[in-house]
């Protein structure tokens, strides 16, 4: 990761996030969370990769698809790089794509790259 700008990042982030949550959402938690990850979707906090797994897996994003908008980073010390992301998110066919935000501080394990922390929020208005 040290060797790569920071939205050389973000774009190679984005696009394997939200391309494995449409393909294979178990991998996806599998390889994305540890067990200190930590997530915030809208106003629920979770820690850990099965309360996150519970949360990603909910029956009302089972067919959730994600259209990306925008995406940003920095790099933090530490070796971490924080990554915000803008786009659409379509919970099912018949509804209407919602905005949202996400952010995530990434790190870089044995296991590939992963999400110590995740922030997610629709954006309403």
């Amino acid at each position: 990761m040290e060797s790569l700008a920071p939205q050389d990042i973000a774009e190679q982030f984005a696009l394997k996030y939200y391309a494995d949550f449409q393909s294979d959402r178990n991998a996806f938690i599998q390889y994305f969370y540890r067990d200190h990850s930590v997530l915030t979707f809208e106003n629920e906090t979770v820690e850990g990769v099965q309360a996150i797994a519970g949360k990603w897996t909910a029956e009302y994003l089972k067919t959730a698809k994600f259209q990306v908008t925008t995406k940003n980073a920095q790099r933090v010390p530490g070796g971490f790089v924080i990554v915000l992301v803008t786009g659409l998110i379509q919970l099912t066919e018949n509804d209407a794509p919602m905005n949202f935000s996400q952010s995530f501080l990434i790190s870089m394990d044995n296991k590939g790259v992963f999400c110590n922390n995740d922030l997610f929020k629709l954006v309403y208005g």
